[in-house]
């Protein structure tokens, strides 16, 4: 399966830049590229997402 990119929206000033669900991990600290703003990620949403789409995948073998 090919990487999960995220959209990530800087709360300051709403620039958007993607990240690989996958480094999302909780505590993991972003930077926003255009003001430096950092943030937090609180919790372990992105990277379940990313495995509960992998099990999706597995699970459905070749059906359509």
């Amino acid at each position: 399966m090919s990487e999960v990119m995220i959209d990530i929206t800087c709360p300051v000033c709403t620039t958007v830049f993607k990240k690989k669900a996958r480094d999302l991990k909780d505590g993991t600290t972003l930077q926003c590229p255009k003001c430096g703003e950092k943030t937090t990620i609180k919790g372990n949403m992105f990277t379940d997402m990313v495995t509960n789409l992998e099990k999706g995948d597995k699970e459905k073998g070749g059906h359509a």
